[in-house]
């Protein structure tokens, strides 16, 4: 990975994020923290939803993607399956949940 691509995950990283009331219920619901949505916005794959928005995913590759740059702990490994989906229009969260 290039030096621009790692400050641009850095840079989102950074970011704050703007969730709808939505996800907000749904992260608390789940347990599911900004760091983990910044980590998944940045690292994870990216999917057209067919509903208008971005999903964001944990895969596999974007699993080892995220360890090679961070290494691998129990508390990233719990990233794995989960998705955050984002609004086209203004980069609002829309929810956030595991794929099963």
């Amino acid at each position: 990975m290039g030096a621009t691509n790692m400050n641009c995950e850095r840079t989102s990283l950074r970011k704050k994020e703007r969730m709808s009331l939505h996800a907000k219920k749904r992260c608390s619901q789940r347990g599911i923290s900004a760091e983990s949505i910044r980590l998944v916005r940045a690292f994870g794959e990216q999917e057209f939803d067919g509903h208008g928005g971005m999903r964001y995913l944990m895969t596999s590759d974007a699993m080892a993607k995220l360890a090679r740059v961070v290494g691998r702990t129990q508390r990233l490994d719990a990233l794995a399956g989960m998705y955050v989906v984002v609004s086209a229009d203004d980069e609002t969260i829309v929810t956030a949940s595991f794929r099963h």
